[in-house]
């Protein structure tokens, strides 16, 4: 997630007085309750623990995947008998956990990462005089090429920043409450970014010094050291090779040019696997979402077949940065320009006590697409979490830079078991899942059979 967006009073009446559903929706095929716990079950049980990026579960969990499109009548999208398509990924690793040091005189003090501090995507090395400030507000060569304590009662984003730009080494702050929340999962994470390959990365700007964020006693042990001389060491090893999959498949519609005006369903399957011997199973994230687009294809392969044609997309690695979605987005089974739309369906388990019963739509007041479903009998309505930024924290963000109109349906995206262990089968409400899955059947059957297409309003598009 990197920008925020406007969120206007309009959009919050529109997301708390969603319309009833209309004749179309009312018409729709049930939903397979049977099936969709089914689906979830297997995904989000032990057998597949967690379905980890690049592991031999998260391949099993494709393989399901794969039979159950098969069954469903959705044939290959990457050609015959070709339902995988398989992406490299390199991932920078750690020979040992990064560490601070400083030296002030005959004191010592060695502060371990994940412990007091946490250092994300660290160099290998970094060195320089440690110095405590207040404010941000200073003299840039009070703070250039030096390891700045920025001593604030709270996480001052905006004065790390400047403190950065104005050529601090590194900025020491108090953790905000986020990274607070994932602490141990911030922790674990590589020195660097997986790469994929096969993919043109994006050009970065110009990189601005490293981040290190302390615990309040941290902080304490960093300020008595103020003058001292401050290393951080984060030595590399060998980098991790993996392999993950994308699962594709494909209805082609009725229309003579069926291919031309294309609706892409998609959600990732994978999850953050085992860590320290605890399963997390994702269950909300998002084997929900991956069960979803599993009933949409079983539902549109057994009925009359859409005047357009729709793709089921499943990828992997999304949780360590939509990286299966980079892949097929460089590597397409279908011309992107063709597609009309993209639904990911992402954490659809559990029910938002803010807007009961009901979806929302990332990105809402970016297109026409969540109001014109809205009309059609969805019950969905606008992200009420901009802060957070989740129209790009999912796979849709991917297709939204090909220009492609692309949103992502939640229920509630910030529950107590986000990336937590408790994200299991007994924190999901499957009826719940039902009733939002059959409250979309409609809309989407009606946007596969219309002319409909949806558009980026003006200045909107990423």
């Amino acid at each position: 997630m990197k920008s925020s967006v406007l969120f206007t009073a309009a959009l919050v009446a529109a997301a708390t007085a969603l319309a009833p559903p209309i004749s179309n929706a009312a018409k729709a095929p049930t939903v397979c309750a049977e099936c969709v716990k089914a689906n979830l079950e297997h995904l989000a049980g032990d057998e597949l623990h967690g379905r980890g990026c690049g592991t031999d579960d998260e391949h099993a969990a494709a393989r399901f995947i794969v039979d159950t499109l098969r069954k469903s009548k959705i044939e290959p999208a990457f050609g015959r008998d070709t339902w995988l398509q398989p992406v490299q990924i390199v991932t920078p690793t750690a020979a040992q956990p990064p560490s601070l040091e400083v030296r002030k005189g005959d004191a010592m003090l060695s502060l371990a990462q994940g412990h007091d501090v946490l250092v994300l995507e660290p160099p290998e090395a970094l060195s320089g005089p440690l110095v405590v400030v207040t404010d941000s507000r200073v003299a840039p060569e009070m703070v250039q090429g030096k390891i700045v304590v920025f001593d604030t009662p709270i996480h001052d984003l905006p004065g790390v920043q400047i403190l950065l730009r104005a050529g601090a080494a590194a900025v020491i702050a108090p953790a905000n409450e986020q990274v607070t929340e994932h602490w141990d999962e911030l922790a674990a994470r590589g020195p660097g970014r997986t790469q994929v390959v096969g993919v043109t990365q994006r050009a970065a700007g110009p990189r601005l010094g490293t981040t290190i964020f302390a615990t309040p006693e941290g902080m304490q042990k960093l300020r008595a050291m103020a003058g001292g001389e401050a290393t951080l060491n984060a030595p590399r090893a060998a980098p991790r090779e993996r392999t993950t999959y994308n699962v594709v498949g494909v209805l082609h519609g009725s229309a003579p040019d069926a291919d031309r005006h294309a609706l892409l369903l998609t959600a990732h399957y994978d999850h953050l696997g085992v860590r320290k011997g605890v399963i997390f199973h994702g269950a909300n994230d998002d084997a929900s979402g991956t069960a979803a687009v599993l009933e949409f294809a079983r539902i549109l392969g057994s009925g009359a077949r859409p005047k357009r044609t729709v793709y089921f997309g499943l990828f992997g690695c999304e949780e360590e940065g939509e990286l299966g979605a980079q892949y097929i987005m460089a590597h397409p089974p279908m011309v992107l320009s063709d597609l009309i739309a993209n639904l990911e369906f992402e954490m659809i388990g559990v029910d938002d006590p803010q807007r009961p019963g009901a979806l929302m739509l990332t990105g809402w007041e970016r297109t026409n697409l969540g109001p014109t479903l809205l009309e059609h009998g969805a019950h969905v309505g606008p992200d009420l979490y901009p802060g957070q930024r989740f129209f790009e924290r999912s796979d849709n963000y991917q297709l939204a830079l090909k220009g492609v109109v692309a949103q992502t349906v939640s229920a509630w995206p910030v529950p107590p078991t986000y990336h937590a262990a408790t994200d299991d089968l007994a924190h999901v409400d499957l009826k719940f899942m039902d009733t939002v899955i059959g409250s979309m059947v409609g809309p989407v059957t009606w946007l596969l059979n219309s002319d409909f297409k949806p558009d980026w309003l003006p200045g909107m598009k990423p």
